[in-house]
């Protein structure tokens, strides 16, 4: 075996190649993107000790546990003012292997877009930020500079401006790495796209717009308590939330109603847990308070139109954009698992086993 894993039987620590993954695992009312499947006994397994800082090491690179615990806060922090305290912490021991494995994979793809020689061009960071403002301004109905985005990105996930920077170049390289691997160049035959769309004619529709009012209340203002009193007893009178946003809200489309009307891309451009609220809720349904930014959030659904059917000549570049992925996906498997193929990897963190190849 090629492979060379580090045994520490004193500790009970063992480290075995994991697998590729490529399905969702949620935690928290929040959706972890990974890539492979984790069996039961490494979801239950036990929480990180302080072994020398580290959690792991990747082909002699460490990956600390202040890196670790960093990561675990920045992915749990979309849960907080949804469920308790105490509930939190729990899922935290639960969540650390999964996001481990993620860092392990991330290692792995930042040394072989090294080996490879990728590098980003000037202020593609920049670049990147001023894009993904434009995109939240949109969605919000707010105009955000790139400074008033980095603020509110630390103060809803803890991630200084320095850390996302640095995420985001290793992110950005391993992106490109991705799209020079995995990129399919087969060209798909207009025989191909017709038939898909016979058989999956429904499928294809124009966006549909999701409409809802949100009410926003300041965690840091010192009659945020009251207010929320006020506010939870004027709903149980049925009064109407429209006018409730309008006398209390403290957001930017307060004399609105809190009004807003989106595709669900421009939803899923806002920040976390908003999308994911909005998405559970039934029309007429609020969400009840959560905490988004520092502010106390409730959200009422209005309403989801539904977009129109589209016909063949609309919809053959979404059938090519599928059938394209089913191909790079092929292509995915393999990478990945050349990926870890050679690695030498070394966990210590008691009771964790990951994957099999």
């Amino acid at each position: 075996m090629k492979n060379k894993f580090n045994l520490q039987s004193d500790r009970g620590v063992r480290a075995i190649p994991p697998a590729p993954i490529s399905k969702l695992v949620g935690f928290l009312c929040l959706v972890l993107i990974v890539s492979g499947y984790l069996p039961t006994s490494f979801i239950h397994a036990q929480e990180i000790v302080n072994e020398n800082g580290f959690a792991a090491r990747v082909d002699g690179k460490v990956i600390t546990l202040a890196e670790l615990n960093l990561e675990v806060q920045r992915q749990i922090s979309s849960a907080r003012g949804q469920i308790t305290e105490s509930q939190i912490e729990y899922e935290k021991a639960l969540l650390r292997p999964l996001v481990l494995r993620i860092l392990v994979e991330r290692q792995l793809l930042i040394q072989k877009a090294i080996h490879e020689e990728i590098h980003l061009p000037p202020k593609a960071i920049d670049n990147f930020l001023q894009n993904r403002v434009e995109v939240l301004s949109k969605a919000e109905g707010t105009r955000y500079s790139v400074d008033d985005y980095l603020a509110l990105w630390q103060k809803q996930f803890g991630e200084s401006e320095v850390q996302l920077r640095k995420r985001l170049s290793e992110e950005l390289r391993i992106d490109e790495l991705r799209r020079r691997t995995l990129r399919s160049t087969r060209n798909i035959s207009p025989r191909k796209l017709r038939a898909y769309y016979k058989e999956h004619a429904d499928e294809f529709r124009s966006d549909s717009r999701i409409s809802f009012r949100q009410l926003l209340v300041a965690d840091d203002d010192p009659d945020s308590n009251r207010m929320l009193g006020e506010i939870d007893r004027a709903l149980e009178a049925e009064e109407e939330f429209e006018s409730l946003v309008k006398k209390w809200s403290m957001g930017p489309r307060k004399d609105i109603g809190g009004l807003y009307s989106l595709t669900e891309k421009d939803l899923d451009s806002r920040f976390p847990p908003v999308p994911e609220m909005v998405k559970k809720l039934k029309p007429g349904e609020y969400s009840g308070w959560f905490m988004c930014r520092g502010y106390a959030h409730n959200i009422k659904l209005i309403e989801i139109s539904p977009g129109i059917l589209l016909d063949f000549s609309r919809a053959q570049d979404q059938i090519r954009s599928i059938l394209t992925r089913e191909l790079e996906e092929k292509k995915r498997k393999e990478f990945e698992q050349s990926l870890w193929k050679d690695a030498v990897i070394e966990v210590f963190i008691p009771g964790i086993e990951l994957p099999l190849l």
